[in-house]
């Protein structure tokens, strides 16, 4: 298993007692913090449409909701030939 990547700024904490059942806890985001680790770990960004993301995992622990970066890339199969596009004609 891949060594988790906690982001820095990022910090999240179970819900208040008094809180209704669908909340499920609380994300306090520290923008300096977060853009300064996205920029120091820029190999960890993807892209999709154009734009910079940061892809997370949400994980439940003893102390309950935390997030990692998820790391995960599908493996690439070098044995795999290139095939020739099947033409239809003459």
């Amino acid at each position: 298993m891949a060594e988790k990547i906690y982001p820095k700024g990022l910090r999240t904490f179970p819900p208040r007692a008094e809180a209704p059942e669908f909340v499920k806890g609380t994300l306090i985001i520290t923008l300096n913090e977060f853009i300064a680790f996205c920029k120091n770990n820029s190999s960890l960004l993807t892209d999709y449409n154009g734009q910079k993301q940061l892809k997370m995992n949400m994980l439940e622990g003893d102390k309950g909701l935390y997030l990692v970066v998820d790391t995960w890339k599908p493996e690439v199969n070098a044995n795999v030939a290139e095939q020739e596009p099947v033409v239809n004609g003459n």
